[in-house]
């Protein structure tokens, strides 16, 4: 079986179309528990992909800073509503298991996995390119 590869009129066949390509295994949220995912990427665009994929550790980034700001929010009055207001708000942005920072930070933890495997297939792929060629030669 032969695949058309998007280049010209380049055809290449289905063991071919494999060997470019790297499987990135990951977890995909199902109502609240993580289930077992993977996705095939073509190795050319895996530079790309780290690329967003760095872009997003940034905005995570920036998320988490501002969940760290709101655990720290100053009660806006001396009563008691503002302080339970206050301290729920610090709760909720907080590192425990289902708070926005412990969110943000598993979520940063998983997309780090995610690059890891990009660029270790990327390495794999240049490795056994190069070791490839040195055999034609």
């Amino acid at each position: 079986m032969s695949f058309f590869d998007g280049v010209g009129n380049a055809v290449v066949t289905a063991g071919q179309k494999v060997a470019r390509s790297a499987t990135i295994h990951t977890a995909i949220n199902s109502g609240g528990t993580a289930k077992a995912a993977s996705f095939q990427v073509d190795i050319e665009q895996i530079p790309g992909l780290i690329t967003e994929y760095e872009k997003a550790q940034d905005m995570l980034g920036r998320i988490l800073r501002k969940a760290q700001d709101l655990q720290n929010v100053v009660p806006p009055g001396d009563d008691e509503v503002s302080e339970r207001l206050a301290s729920s708000l610090g709760e909720m942005a907080g590192n425990n298991e289902g708070c926005l920072s412990w969110a943000v930070n598993d979520a940063r933890a998983r997309i780090q996995s995610q690059i890891d495997q990009l660029k270790a297939a990327l390495g794999t792929y240049q490795t056994t390119d190069e070791n490839a060629t040195a055999r034609q030669v």
